[in-house]
């Protein structure tokens, strides 16, 4: 099973709405994946356990350097969010 983080900067609503998004999108493929929502000061990048981050505020550079981290702005605003949820897609194909 692969794992999805996705972080905002307070962890409630944006995360809310952003899981639900790629929640659905992995369902629709077929991509067993369990996605947990963090705050950005909830994490630790040498306690990640995840196989890729979308975030929707700004990540520590060390984070990129163990997982791949996805701007997730556009899974808000929906201009471009199908090309971030295909990227999520072939990042975890990759994992």
């Amino acid at each position: 099973m692969k794992k999805v983080y996705v972080v905002c900067a307070a962890g409630v609503a944006t995360s809310t709405m952003v899981r639900m998004k790629v929640e659905d999108f992995l369902r629709e493929r077929g991509i067993d994946a369990h996605v947990t929502q963090y705050r950005v000061s909830e994490l630790s990048v040498d306690r990640v356990d995840a196989d890729a981050i979308v975030s929707t505020t700004g990540m520590p550079d060390e984070f990129a350097e163990v997982v791949p981290v996805l701007n997730g702005v556009a899974l808000l605003t929906g201009i471009g969010q199908q090309a971030v949820l295909e990227e999520l897609a072939e990042v975890l194909a990759r994992s």
